[in-house]
């Protein structure tokens, strides 16, 4: 349960996840798993029970998304856009535009754990008024207990995410106020130390007590850590590089009434994927390795290729942040970047050759540490 920038090398696009609403115009998504998740527990009960325990997961996991929309909401009062929320069976992501500063990040990760207390602040009276006590370790199917319960879990998401380390939120607090003083890179070396070395010691507390849950908690706790220093490291090295300096400059193009045939000879003459369309020296749109395979399926070899184009692509400024080109590479949306001077096409920006550029910058470091 986090919030997740964007503005790190291409990602796999969120595959599987089935769309629920909007709120705010943060699009809202749940993994096909959850309902698979909700059938296992049903069955797992039966009859009544189930039902009280799929009511009780699902109230759960509305609980997570007020969290997650905690997140989102403050992170839009700070100018940072949320590309959506997605639900997952263990919590949510929320998935941000662009690196937060310091202070940002600091609101934006504390807001989704104090959504959580809130509600337990809020469930509290209601069960002592009800109930009149709060049973940590009550029954769910007992009265009283599904409320107490859903107190009882917002207090543990709440506390739970509060631990300095990454990938909790705890962990981006930690971050935000080391950064204050830190660089970015520094910060995050040491919080996702932290959230590793908690997981190498819950992972001996599993292990004593032979506990599966504890282990696959720990697992995820240093996966997240990992996961998050690699990022903020390559990160760290487009800082400073604008799209110019990783785009392609020599590139083929192809006119848009060329045939399917001759664009599939340019597909296995050389090593590029995609070419932009022109008519004369205009771009009017893209032709992808996959739209070249359709259309010669369709068509056959005499078929045209403005028929297959795409005529919506991504085009960015040579000026632009390398980091800002990446965000265009949304949900990761393998289709290249067109490199535009006003409407002059001056280069192109792959997935694959902005992997490069990442690892020429990462050997160039070793180099000059070395």
């Amino acid at each position: 349960m986090s919030e997740q920038t964007n503005s790190q090398a291409p990602k796999s696009p969120v595959t599987w996840s089935l769309p629920l609403f909007e709120v705010s115009g943060i699009p809202i998504r749940v993994h096909f798993t959850f309902f698979l998740f909700l059938a296992w527990i049903g069955l797992g009960h039966g009859g009544m029970s189930g039902v009280v325990w799929v009511g009780f997961i699902t109230s759960i996991f509305a609980c997570v998304l007020l969290h997650e929309l905690g997140h989102a909401l403050v992170a839009k009062r700070n100018g940072i856009q949320t590309r959506h929320i997605t639900l997952y069976p263990i919590g949510g992501v929320a998935m941000l535009d662009g690196k937060p500063k310091p202070r940002q990040e600091l609101a934006i990760a504390l807001a989704g754990p104090m959504v959580n207390l809130v509600i337990a602040a809020v469930l509290t009276p209601i069960v002592l008024i009800l109930y009149g006590r709060i049973d940590l370790s009550t029954n769910l199917e007992t009265k009283g207990g599904f409320v107490c319960s859903l107190l009882v879990a917002n207090l543990t998401l709440g506390l739970f995410n509060l631990i300095p380390a990454f990938p909790m939120d705890g962990g981006r607090v930690l971050r935000a106020v080391l950064n204050l003083k830190r660089s970015d890179r520094s910060a995050t070396q040491i919080a996702a130390g932290v959230g590793q070395a908690l997981a190498i010691g819950l992972g001996f507390v599993a292990a004593y007590y032979g506990s599966v849950i504890l282990f696959i908690v720990a697992a995820f706790v240093f996966l997240g850590a990992g996961q998050e220093l690699t990022a903020t490291v390559t990160r760290s090295f487009l800082e400073g590089h604008n799209v110019s300096d990783a785009m392609q400059t020599q590139f083929r193009t192809i006119t848009s009434g060329a045939s399917m045939d001759h664009a599939a000879q340019m597909l296995i003459e050389g090593s590029q994927h995609d070419f932009p369309v022109v008519v004369g020296e205009e771009v009017i749109g893209l032709l992808t390795r996959n739209a070249i395979a359709k259309g010669l399926a369709m068509d056959g070899a005499t078929g045209f290729v403005a028929g297959h184009m795409v005529r919506e692509f991504k085009r960015a400024d040579p000026s632009l942040p390398l980091e800002g080109a990446v965000e265009l590479f949304s949900d990761g949306d393998p289709a290249p970047i067109l490199v535009m001077t006003e409407d002059q096409l001056v280069g192109m920006l792959t997935s694959e050759n902005l992997s490069e550029f990442i690892m020429l910058e990462h050997a160039r470091s070793r180099s000059h540490k070395g």
